[in-house]
């Protein structure tokens, strides 16, 4: 079975600033980029993050912190 690429609004090497808004079931944070999840390490709920993105799945992204507590 091939995987393919789905079109979403995160791209690897690029980043965003995403407020941590749950906590994933390994206790990474997840926040959201135009409802796309982004799950990251190291990052608490209620934490706005600047995260780079590392790697994207078709339904999830994961990224690392570039810049805690980055205000928006």
């Amino acid at each position: 079975m091939m995987t393919h690429m789905v079109d979403s609004p995160v791209t690897p090497g690029d980043t965003y600033v995403v407020a941590i808004e749950e906590l994933g079931s390994e206790g990474d944070g997840v926040g959201y980029v135009d409802d796309f999840a982004v799950l990251v390490d190291d990052a608490t709920l209620g934490e706005t993050v600047q995260v780079e993105i590392t790697d994207v799945d078709s339904n999830f992204a994961r990224g690392d912190v570039v810049d805690a507590e980055f205000g928006i």
